[in-house]
């Protein structure tokens, strides 16, 4: 994420949340509330992206013509896999 574009912008939260995040500040954990707020929002946004990602593999986990193709990688690769792992045993 670029820092050197900052938009300011408002939030309404509830008391709570914002007094643990308070807190935390106060731990140390955080500089303060906008950098333990946009760190939240950076994980959150990571954590969507791995989900459809993971997603997306859950379903070519299930794709038949997905499952042939890597079927025929594996074939076209065996030979030299086979000579790898024999080179790698011989040291």
């Amino acid at each position: 994420m670029n820092r050197d574009i900052l938009q300011r912008t408002t939030v309404t939260l509830p008391a709570a949340l914002l007094g643990a995040v308070d807190e935390l500040v106060r731990a140390g954990s955080a500089a303060n509330r906008n950098q333990f707020i946009a760190l939240a929002i950076e994980t959150e946004l990571r954590r969507r992206e791995r989900a459809a990602i993971d997603a997306e593999f859950a379903l070519m986990a299930s794709d038949p013509e997905y499952q042939a193709e890597a079927a025929r990688i594996m074939r076209d690769f065996r030979v030299s896999d086979d000579e790898t792992w024999a080179g790698l045993e011989d040291q």
